[in-house]
């Protein structure tokens, strides 16, 4: 798979262009209020796709009974085995090699499942239909995915293709469409639309003022996008609730 051998041996280019990437979205960056639409307290976890950096210590501190985490590279897998036992937390967790396509995991094995710009690497059907068998009845899948349709991003991904795995297809309507017909309760909720252009600013402007210019974009952006659904679609993120 080409996933799995891009990240098994990612180029030291790779990782410029995310950190330049990084860098401009800066204090933009609203991809940790996934969090608001999960309370992990006493349950069994499945965090989907961990890779390295995985959330499994913020989990297990919020409460998680029990961390699962799987990757498709084993070398994200002993990263974060590395980091867990590092951590004090590898009795409570457990993280395996495997395939989104071929979950190995029993019906109903969890009660929620987490995972950060993942779904979007892989095939999207199969992936939701595992997700659908493995979550336990009144559970919710929480993910947080790059969408595809704003212009600005769509030029910023052709100018940067090394900074991106072969497989990757940022989320569409269609995709929406698609978790809805599997997914009866499923809800999204999108963020960062109206930061896209000042992204670049990041770059040049200290940490405080990128914290202050940010905080009053973000709350322009809510505004916006609850006025105008239309809109949704051109956000950079959407958090997607699966039950």
């Amino acid at each position: 798979m080409a996933e799995k051998a891009f990240y098994d041996s990612r180029s030291r280019m790779f990782d410029r262009l995310r950190r330049l990437i990084w860098r401009a979205i800066g204090e933009f960056q609203r991809g940790g209020e996934l969090s608001r639409y999960y309370d992990p307290r006493g349950k069994d976890v499945l965090e989907y796709g961990c890779g390295s950096t995985a959330s499994a210590p913020k989990l297990i501190r919020a409460g998680a009974a029990h961390v699962t985490g799987f990757d498709i590279s084993e070398g994200e897998i002993r990263r974060i085995r590395e980091r867990a036992v590092a951590e004090g937390i590898a009795d409570r967790c457990e993280f395996i090699v495997a395939d989104a396509h071929r979950l190995p995991f029993p019906p109903d094995s969890f009660e929620l499942i987490v995972g950060r710009s993942i779904l979007h690497h892989l095939d999207l059907r199969v992936a939701l239909s595992e997700l659908r068998r493995v979550l336990r009845p009144g559970g919710v899948a929480v993910f947080s995915e790059p969408l595809a349709h704003n212009p600005l991003l769509r030029l910023g991904r052709w100018l940067t293709p090394q900074a991106r795995t072969p497989d990757e297809h940022p989320l569409t309507v269609a995709d929406w469409e698609l978790c809805g017909s599997i997914f009866s309760g499923f809800e999204h909720h999108e963020v960062e639309f109206l930061s896209l252009p000042l992204m670049p600013l990041n770059i040049f402007l200290p940490r405080a003022a990128q914290r202050r210019l940010a905080a009053r974009v973000a709350r322009w952006d809510d505004r916006l996008l609850a006025a105008r659904h239309g809109l949704r679609r051109h956000a950079r993120l959407t958090f997607l609730l699966l039950r």
